[in-house]
C-alpha cells in the first residue's frame, strides 16, 4: 500500500499542472478555479539554442501569416566615430548578398522588412504558414552562410550613399528639428547623431569597418528572435537548429560610453529657415535609461506634460504637440515637440519651458495624476502583445512587464513626479531648438 502511495506521488509530481489523478477516495481533484487564470502571455514559449539564440514563440491559430522578428541587440550607437551609418551599411551589405531577395520571397508570398535604431538592428520575415520554413532559410542562408562579401558591400555601399543624398534633401522641417534637437542635446555622444549617416560618413566606410561590425556584434548569443502566428512551437524550433544552430556566438559588446557633456545654461539654438511654414521647436533635457526604477515616473511626467500644455488656450494653434521620453538602453531624451506659428514660437518655448520647470517647483494635482496615468494605461493596452513582448525582450525588461504594466504605472505618487523633475532639471539645463521664420519677442520699454 505505501509503495502503491509513494508511485502516485511521484506520477503526480511529473504530471502537468491541472491534470487529475484518481486512485483512491482520499485523491483531491484540482480545481479549475485553483488554476492560475490565462492571460494573453500564456501561451508564450521560450527555449534557447546551443549557441544562445533565444527563440520565443506565440501560437496563434487565427493569424494568416507568421511572423518573425529577429532583433541584435546594438545597433548605430556602435558606429565608428566619423563613420556613422555603419550600423545601416552592415545590413544593407549582408542583404545584398542576394539580389533578388524581395522576388525570392514573394514567390513564397513572403516579404522582409529591416531596419536600425541606435540600441538595435532587425529583421521581420512574414509567410504563411506553409512556406514559412523556405522563407526562413532563404532569410538565414544570408546571415549566417553568406555573411558580409565584398561585392554585395560595394553594391550596398553605392546604394546608401545614393539614398542618403537623396534623404538629405527631402528631410521634412519636423526631422531637420529632431536631428538638430538630438545633436544640441548630445554633442558627440553616440545618440547624438543621426542612424543613416550623412554623404561624408558613409563614404568614410570601408569593406573592413563592415566585416568587423558584423564579427563583433552579429552574434547569436546577442540576438533573439521571436515568432507569432499559426505554427507549432516545436516546429518554430526545428527550423531555428536548421537554420541559425551554425551561428557563432561571441563575447558581448557592452554600451560603455562616457557620459553626454553637462548642459550648464539654457541652450537656445535658432535656426533661420524662413521657407519653413510653422516653427518647428524642441526643448527638453536628457532622462534616464529604461532600465531605471525612475523610468516610469518619466513617462507619468511626460504625460502630465503634455496635458498641461494641450489643456492651455493659448496653444490651441500649435500643432503635433507632444512630450516624448522614448525608452533607450542609455539615457534617452525627454523632451517637448510642437509645430508653432512664428509670431507665437517665443511665446510657446517660455510657457514651454517654465512648464517643465514647475513640475519641479510644486506637485501636481491628484486629478492630474490620475488622468495622466489612465493616458499612459491605456496607450499600452492598445499595443498588440507581439509588440508588447518585442519590447520586452529588446529593452530586458521583466517578462511579466505587459501585466504588470498598469500597477507599475500607478505606483507613481505626486512626490515621485517632483522629485525626478527636480533631478533631471538639475542634472542639465535645457536644451531648446527653434527652426523656421524666427521673429523676436519684443519687450516694451518704460
Amino acid at each position: 500500500m505505501r509503495s502503491s502511495k509513494w508511485f502516485l506521488l511521484v506520477l503526480c509530481a511529473l504530471l502537468p499542472s491541472g491534470v487529475v489523478v484518481s486512485a483512491s477516495a482520499q485523491s483531491r481533484e484540482v480545481k479549475p478555479s485553483a488554476l492560475a487564470p490565462a492571460t494573453p502571455l500564456s501561451g508564450v514559449r521560450r527555449e534557447s539554442l546551443l549557441n544562445d539564440l533565444r527563440v520565443i514563440t506565440l501560437e496563434r491559430a487565427d493569424e494568416p501569416l507568421v511572423r518573425c522578428d529577429l532583433v541584435i541587440r546594438s545597433g548605430a550607437m556602435f558606429d565608428l566615430v566619423g563613420k556613422v551609418g555603419l550600423a545601416a551599411v552592415t545590413q544593407e551589405s549582408l542583404l545584398a548578398a542576394n539580389p533578388r531577395l524581395k522576388e525570392e520571397l514573394a514567390s513564397l508570398d513572403a516579404r522582409i522588412e529591416w531596419g536600425v535604431s541606435w540600441d538595435a538592428t532587425w529583421f521581420r520575415v512574414e509567410a504563411p504558414p506553409g512556406t514559412f520554413d523556405a522563407a526562413m532559410e532563404i532569410f538565414g542562408r544570408l546571415l549566417v552562410v553568406e555573411k558580409v562579401r565584398p561585392d554585395a558591400f560595394a553594391a550596398a555601399h553605392k546604394a546608401w550613399l545614393e539614398r542618403v543624398k537623396a534623404r538629405a534633401a527631402s528631410l521634412t522641417p519636423a526631422e531637420r528639428a529632431d536631428l538638430l534637437f538630438l545633436n544640441a542635446l548630445y554633442g558627440d555622444h553616440p545618440y547624438g547623431h543621426n542612424v543613416e549617416g550623412t554623404e561624408k560618413t558613409i563614404a568614410a566606410i570601408s569593406y573592413g569597418d563592415v566585416y568587423d561590425f558584423y564579427k563583433r556584434f552579429y552574434l547569436a548569443n546577442n540576438a533573439f528572435a521571436l515568432v507569432t502566428g499559426n505554427i507549432k512551437p516545436e516546429r518554430v524550433l526545428t527550423i531555428f537548429k536548421a537554420f541559425f544552430g551554425g551561428w557563432v556566438k561571441g563575447a558581448i559588446v557592452p554600451a560603455t560610453f562616457r557620459q553626454p557633456k553637462q548642459t550648464t545654461t539654457l541652450q537656445l539654438l535658432k535656426i533661420e529657415a524662413s521657407e519653413v511654414p510653422a516653427v518647428e521647436i524642441r526643448g527638453g533635457v536628457i532622462g534616464v535609461k529604461n532600465t531605471e526604477a525612475d523610468f516610469m515616473v518619466v513617462k507619468v511626467l511626460a504625460q502630465v506634460l503634455e496635458m498641461r500644455l494641450k489643456q492651455d488656450r493659448a496653444n490651441q494653434s500649435v500643432g503635433n504637440l507632444a512630450v516624448k521620453a522614448p525608452a533607450r538602453l542609455l539615457a534617452g531624451p525627454v523632451f517637448i515637440s510642437a509645430s508653432v506659428p512664428a509670431e507665437q514660437a517665443a511665446d510657446f518655448s517660455r510657457r514651454a519651458t517654465e512648464s517643465l520647470a514647475q513640475l519641479a517647483q510644486a506637485a501636481v494635482s491628484a486629478e492630474e495624476l490620475a488622468a495622466a496615468k489612465a493616458a499612459l494605461t491605456a496607450a499600452y493596452a492598445a499595443q498588440s502583445v507581439v509588440e508588447q513582448l518585442r519590447e520586452v525582450e529588446m529593452q530586458g525588461w521583466p517578462r511579466n512587464y505587459p501585466l504588470t504594466f498598469a500597477s507599475r504605472i500607478n505606483a507613481v505618487t505626486a512626490a515621485d513626479l517632483q522629485r525626478v523633475a527636480k533631478r533631471l532639471l538639475e542634472a542639465n539645463a535645457m536644451t531648446v531648438v527653434v527652426l523656421g521664420r524666427i521673429v523676436e519677442e519684443r519687450t516694451s520699454q518704460n
